[in-house]
């Protein structure tokens, strides 16, 4: 897993699985990145091969820890199994989902 800071963004690669294995080494990680200047979240979840609940809760997690800060939390071009398993939970309501066409689209 890289992550990189940009601006007032996190911006965080490589997470090949996101379950009750390595949750919690993530949101460790995440949590040692973060300073008071950040405010958004992008996670790339292009080769994510697994995502179970337990993932899926610290996407949540990251999600509450921006959104005090007035922030965002946008999952980028998720895999299929990923895709479908934030469809199937409804949490691509929740979370911001963007694939290739419209991250490219979007200013930096």
């Amino acid at each position: 897993m890289r992550i990189e800071h940009t601006g007032d963004t996190l911006r965080i690669y490589g997470v090949r699985q996101l379950d009750a294995a390595t949750a919690n080494y993530f949101q460790d990680k995440v949590t040692e990145a973060m300073t008071a200047a950040l405010r958004h979240i992008e996670v790339d979840l292009s080769r994510t091969v697994f995502l179970d609940s337990c993932g899926l809760g610290r996407l949540v997690a990251l999600r509450k820890l921006v959104c005090g800060r007035g922030g965002t939390v946008r999952l980028l071009n998720p895999a299929p199994p990923v895709q479908q398993m934030l469809e199937l939970t409804r949490l691509h309501r929740v979370l911001e989902v963007v694939r290739d066409h419209q991250v490219a689209a979007t200013p930096a």
